[in-house]
């Protein structure tokens, strides 16, 4: 199973907002909904190969709600997580 983790995208003012639950800290926005799926995604994952750097674990994903996607991470950042 490939690994993903649970993000919610929501328009607000004209701009899409990116939060992760399992990240509060990690936030973004997009002009477009496609824009924010590929900027959650490279956010999600360069956050995860920060972190894999530094020597933290990352913590399991949660299980998604319904207003939330599913962003996958990177083959090469998943295989590195326990």
């Amino acid at each position: 199973m490939k690994l993903a983790y649970p993000c919610r995208i929501k328009l607000k003012n004209d701009a899409y907002r990116i939060c992760f639950r399992d990240f509060k800290e990690l936030r973004a926005e997009s002009r477009s909904y496609e824009e924010a799926l590929e900027t959650a995604e490279e956010v999600l994952n360069n956050l995860l190969e920060i972190m894999l750097e530094e020597d933290e674990e990352p913590c399991s994903p949660s299980l998604p709600k319904t207003d939330e996607v599913l962003i996958p991470v990177r083959a090469e950042i998943s295989g590195r997580i326990s």
